[in-house]
């Protein structure tokens, strides 16, 4: 304890002189002493109330209060102050239960020189428990709070929520997803991740306002729990503001972000009789929900519970089948067509479960993403392909391209041109016979960074396609900026050459614009001779497609002579 510090005491004593004689005590050790006295009930309460006390020290023998009764006085105000009786009149029994209920010490005042040391240990005691008590509240903080957002997190939740069922309340909890947020982190860096973080999470506590909590219950995952007594009215209302502040541009280092989110709604007790059980079907509703839209939420449906089972079986069999190899490559020819002469296969992925039927790649591809399982897996495929066009080589085939799909997800990871880059140099192949293949949805975040990882790839010798050209972000200004060597026209537009006229002016505007950038096209899903001959018209000669050849397994091709060379 400070000498310097301001004491504060509150003297419960109906004699001035007393008092006078008890301060004298004190200054000669506290140089700074704020104190007052009182002798009544009243006036004891009233001083409480109105000024925090480092001490109080008490008289026994006053007319209208004694000891015992000032330190009730004191408890019942919530007030923790050390208690100090100082009386000449106090009888031992008095004393002792005096001492029992909570006083701090009982001091005669023939023996006051023991008053300073008396209040010198009280101040360190009550310094200790503040010490305490911080750290209690800090290890609270800790447990029961993000401490990012400063918002309570699961664990309060849960306990919250478990608290109402237990109390009988209706409750309302609504699951909040923020959508692609890890690509902020990946663009903008962590910094400005967790910046956009804490806003999102003020934005929708602003949204949800007295109505009820949120909770931060991981990463860009944030709950709304509401507890009021209307069940469908009040949800939507909370909806409506929370789609207004989120969807608001959010600028973070010097960047305009737009926002989107998923949102899933489950009720007790109609869809849960406990948290966990709650929480999983908002986290299920959230799943199916859009991801933009006035349509991105939805209440839980006993019918979704089947679905996600369903998805978290087909989830754990794609684990399974990348640890257990069960995953194949076919390839799809692409052909010089006037020659007639292979050019080029196309790796397509397919996943043939032991004992069972083959699944369809939009099936399982679309899980694969959203998982992040496509990382490991495109991996595979890029090794497997580089491994299967140097082999056809070894078996005095000519040197083809091999060309592989990179999703946006696969596209995005830090680590890409490194992982291609390792693939290659560990397999031997030529980085001439390797073809990248790329959708134009790639240019919608972060064109910098795209454009440097498209260069790093090129300079290293690979060529690069994008993909179902002219279904996407199709723009001028990226494919100008993009150093790509090939478009390829997607296969609807192919389809129709000969139904929709509609779509022959797009065709020839794609090979014009091919032609005019120098770069090469190729047509995919090519079908019939009708659309073999109008492509060759309008300029395009490279295609794939069942009118030259399926999808072929790699005995397949490397075993017909009639894949390597066209029979015209």
């Amino acid at each position: 304890m400070s000498n310097k510090k301001t004491l504060h005491v509150l003297f419960v004593e109906d004699s001035e002189d007393d008092k006078e004689l008890l301060l004298d005590t004190l200054g000669g050790e506290f140089d700074d002493i704020l104190h007052e006295r009182v002798d009544s009930p009243a006036a004891l309460r009233d001083a409480l109330l109105r000024q925090q006390w480092d001490v109080v020290i008490c008289d026994h023998g006053m007319p209208t209060l004694d000891a015992p009764s000032a330190l009730r006085i004191v408890q019942e105000n919530g007030s923790d102050t050390p208690f100090i009786v100082v009386s000449g009149s106090m009888t031992e029994d008095t004393a002792t239960a005096t001492m029992m209920a909570g006083a701090a010490d009982m001091i005669s005042k023939e023996h006051r020189s023991r008053l300073v040391p008396a209040v010198k240990r009280e101040l360190m005691k009550a310094s200790a428990i503040v010490g305490l008590r911080e750290a209690r509240e800090h290890l609270r903080q800790m447990a029961y709070y993000d401490q990012l957002t400063g918002l309570p997190n699961r664990e309060f939740l849960a306990k919250k929520v478990q608290r109402l069922i237990g109390a009988g309340r209706t409750l309302t909890l609504m699951m909040v997803n923020i959508n692609r947020f890890s690509q902020i982190t990946r663009t903008l860096g962590m910094d400005a991740a967790d910046h956009a973080l804490r806003l999102v999470g003020q934005r929708i506590r602003n949204s949800v306002g007295t109505a009820g909590l949120v909770a931060n219950v991981g990463g860009d995952r944030f709950a709304i729990l509401l507890t009021g007594q209307d069940g469908a009215a009040e949800p939507l209302a909370v909806l409506g503001r929370l789609n207004e502040e989120v969807s608001r541009p959010l600028k973070i280092a010097e960047h305009e972000l737009f926002l989107t989110q998923r949102i899933g709604i489950s009720a007790y007790p109609r869809d849960g009789r406990d948290f966990h059980a709650l929480i999983v079907n908002a986290e299920i509703a959230m799943n199916q929900a859009r991801s933009g839209g006035a349509c991105n939420h939805r209440f839980f449906d006993p019918a979704m519970n089947a679905a996600e089972q369903e998805r978290l079986v087909l989830e754990h069999a794609l684990h399974r089948a990348l640890k257990q190899n069960e995953f194949v490559l076919h390839y799809q020819p692409q052909y010089d067509v006037p020659s007639g002469r292979i050019v080029g296969v196309e790796a397509l992925l397919r996943w043939q479960p032991p004992g069972g039927e083959r699944i369809s790649p939009a099936a399982f591809i679309p899980l694969l993403e959203e998982t992040g399982l496509i990382v490991p897996v495109g991996e595979w495929v890029l090794r497997t392909a580089c491994l299967q066009a140097l082999k056809w080589q070894q078996a005095a085939h000519p040197p083809i391209r091999v060309a592989v799909n990179l999703s946006a997800v696969q596209f995005r990871q830090a680590g890409l041109v490194q992982t291609v880059r390792r693939v290659l140099d560990e397999t031997g192949l030529d980085r001439r016979c390797l073809e990248l293949e790329i959708t134009e949805n790639i240019a919608l975040h972060n064109e910098e960074a795209v454009i440097s990882t498209l260069t790093q790839l090129r300079d290293m010798g690979i060529r690069l396609a994008i993909d179902d050209f002219g279904t996407g972000y199709s723009s001028l200004h990226y494919l100008q900026r993009f150093p790509v060597h090939k478009l390829k026209i997607d296969r609807s537009f192919v389809k129709d050459i000969t139904d929709a006229k509609a779509d022959r002016p797009i065709i020839k505007a794609i090979v014009s614009l091919a032609r005019n950038l120098g770069l090469a096209v190729i047509a995919e899903g090519v079908e019939t001779p009708q659309q073999e001959e109008f492509l060759r018209s309008c300029g395009c000669l490279e295609m794939q497609g069942y009118l030259f050849c399926h999808p072929l397994s790699s005995e397949d091709i490397e075993n017909r002579n009639s894949v390597w060379q066209l029979a015209r």
